[in-house]
Order: structure tokens, then sequence, then C-alpha cells
């Protein structure tokens, strides 16, 4: 399953710059339904056929010092690059399938098949079972826990999500997800294979994951509460690495100003990391020109279980780029600012960032700190 990189450009730089025929029309709007191939409310047994795609590109550059050694470095990457296509039919039913690309790290021809991203198939009414809407569903699924996993990476405010949320979030596990809506409480319910699987649905027999999460208006804003029981024998092969974790999440708007707040806690093999974040955003420009700020902790009961930052990206790939070990304390703390300017509102925009991470430990082998400066342009339909 291969495609000419060259050939996928041109045609992303069509669609994003908007194809000759449709130049009179606004083409931001066309880049915002063009997905929509089809649709028919009047009967039928198909009611609605869509196409996505998702393309995340980034840069950074990083200097720092891990134990006493310094390094300095850069790298690109497309960060995601998603193709997929939901259907509806059958007035309730829905499949939907998202497959990652791998680009063979950017440097290549061939764009390849990598791994689904979701992969399921669901049923959902109004005026189900006393709900005002409900549905059940079972595949591959977006695992959401903790507010910035509940928001899509296409609307997230900074190109990197939290070290907290990395630790827990970006799980796509195979299983039964129960949604539900009632008086303006969204309630989700799940029961997850805890099998590591990304070629295809998850078997069961491995251990069983539970997920429980509502969301609901509060204090002027809106809470989401979410927990995860997973006391799985295997610790290493698995989506959860973990027994248990809970995450309560608070947004609200202030003036102009949107704050997230989250906070996370766990049991997890002897590690239990916790920590919170608090991300305040505002338009300089409305609609065009956005700050986000970030202030992020961790900390865990063991030297080196700390969560980190953006997984294996920013600093510390940098200083494995530069064959230097990096530090992995108990005590990981965050500050990023970045300017989002949004040329078709999150369809496509572009963002930026300066990210100062530190992290401590017992002794100097454990510390490392600095800063990276990131670039990226970020487009979908």
């Amino acid at each position: 399953m291969t495609r000419n990189l060259h050939g996928t450009c041109i045609l992303a730089a069509g669609i994003l710059l908007g194809a000759p025929a449709t130049a009179a029309d606004d083409w931001q709007d066309t880049l915002k339904n063009i997905g929509k191939v089809y649709s028919n409310e009047d009967g039928g047994p198909v009611q609605e056929v869509k196409l996505f795609g998702r393309v995340h590109y980034q840069y950074n550059y990083s200097d720092g010092e891990s134990a006493g050694q310094s390094f300095d470095g850069d790298r690109d990457e497309l960060r995601r690059l998603r193709a997929g296509m939901s259907v509806s039919f059958l007035d309730g039913f829905k499949a939907l399938a998202r497959l990652n690309l791998d680009e063979q790290g950017f440097k290549g021809t061939d764009l390849v098949y990598d791994s689904w991203d979701e992969l399921y198939i669901a049923y959902g009414k109004k005026d189900l079972l006393g709900f005002d809407k409900a549905s059940i569903g079972y595949g591959r699924y977006k695992l959401l826990f903790g507010g910035e996993e509940h928001q899509s990476s296409k609307k997230i405010k900074t190109i990197e999500r939290s070290a907290i949320n990395n630790r827990f979030g970006s799980r796509r596990p195979t299983g039964v997800q129960i949604n539900a809506e009632k008086g303006g409480v969204e309630y989700i319910l799940g029961v997850w294979s805890t099998e590591l699987e990304l070629e295809k649905w998850a078997g069961w027999d491995e251990d069983v994951a539970l997920q429980a999460s509502a969301t609901f208006p509060a204090a002027d804003g809106e809470v989401i509460l979410d927990f995860i029981y997973a006391d799985n024998e295997d610790k290493l092969l698995t989506w959860f690495n973990y027994d248990w974790a809970g995450s309560v999440t608070y947004t609200r708007k202030f003036g102009d100003v949107n704050l997230m707040t989250n906070a996370t806690v766990s049991d997890a093999n002897d590690v239990d990391p916790f920590g919170f974040v608090i991300l305040p955003s505002f338009y300089i420009v409305d609609n065009k020109l956005e700050a986000a700020f970030r202030y992020q902790y961790a900390h865990s009961s063991d030297d080196t279980g700390v969560p980190r930052s953006s997984g294996s990206r920013g600093l510390r790939r940098i200083a494995l780029q530069q064959r230097v070990q990096p530090g992995n304390g108990d005590e990981y703390q965050a500050l990023y600012a970045g300017l989002n300017y949004y040329v078709a509102g999150d369809n496509l925009k572009f963002m930026t960032g300066l990210e100062y991470e530190d992290i401590s430990g017992s002794d100097s082998t454990r510390e490392l700190d600095g800063f990276t400066f990131w670039l990226a342009g970020r487009a979908y339909f």
C-alpha cells in the first residue's frame, strides 16, 4: 500500500489552496466541507458518507543540558498523517475507519500503511433507553482520558500535549464503548481489552480495563471526570501500563481568556505519577491570532518514573540524537508560550511555541533542562 509523496503533496496543496473550479467560492468553506461526499436525509439505506484526512507537520530546535553534558540540534517530522472514511447507514448505524500513514522518516518517497487510528462500528439514536441520545459501539477507539485528550489533536492549543496527558493518553484499545447524554450530562462507559494490537482488533486473551467518564456544566464552566481501572498483570505489552488512573478537568471562560485546568492521579506499578496542567489562551486578533500558555507539573514516587513530555519528542529526542542520555527523575516542570494563526479555523492553521522543561531527581545524573522552539503547520478536512 504505497503512494508517491510528491503526488500526495500536490494533492494536499490543491485541497488547501482551493481547486480552480471553486476559486470563485469561499475556499475556506470548501476545505471544511470537501470531505462530505454524500448525504441523504430523506431515506435510503445510506444516510451519509464522509472522507477525511489530517496532515500535521512540525519542526523543533532544542538546546539543553543533561547530567552536565550540553546538547543542541533540530528535527522535523510529519507528526500525523491520517486518512479515513465514515458511513452512516440504516438509520442509526455508523462505521468509521481511519488509518495512520508512515512517511518513512519524511525523507523517503513512499507513504505506507502504519497502523489503525480508529476502526469501529456503532449504533445510536435519539430518545433511546430514557436518554436524550445514546450509542453503543465495538472496535478500536481513541481512549478519552483527561481534558487534553478529550480534545482532538486537530484543535489542541499547544503543539504537543502535556507530559501527564501523554503518560495516559494516546491509547487506541479495542472494546465496547457506550456513549449517552441526559439533561446536559454526557457519559462514557468502556470495557477494553488490555492487549496491545496495532494491525487489527485486539483479542480478549489478556486482562480487561474499565472506563467511566462524565462531562457536565458546573461553576460557570465545564467539568470532565475520568476514571480507568486496569489491574492487569502484564505492565509492558499493554495499552494500560497502570492499575488505575483518575482525572479531573475544569474549563471556563474568564472574559476573553479560555482556561483549561487538569489534575491527574494514578497507581502505576510503584511509580504512581501525578500532575496538573494550567492552560490559558486568548485571541489577540479575533478568530485569527491566538496566544496560548501552559504550565505543567508532574511527580512520581520513583526516581525514574516522572512522565516525559511529548513522549520521545522535543528536548529528549534531540538529546538522544546527540548521543546524550536524557535525565529521567521524579519531578518534571515545563512552561510553554505560543502563537496560533488560523487561516481557515482549525482546518488550516500555523503554530509556533517556545517551551522550557526541567527534570530533577535525587542526584545530578537524573537532571535534564533546556529550551525547545517549535514550528508547526496543521490541516484537515
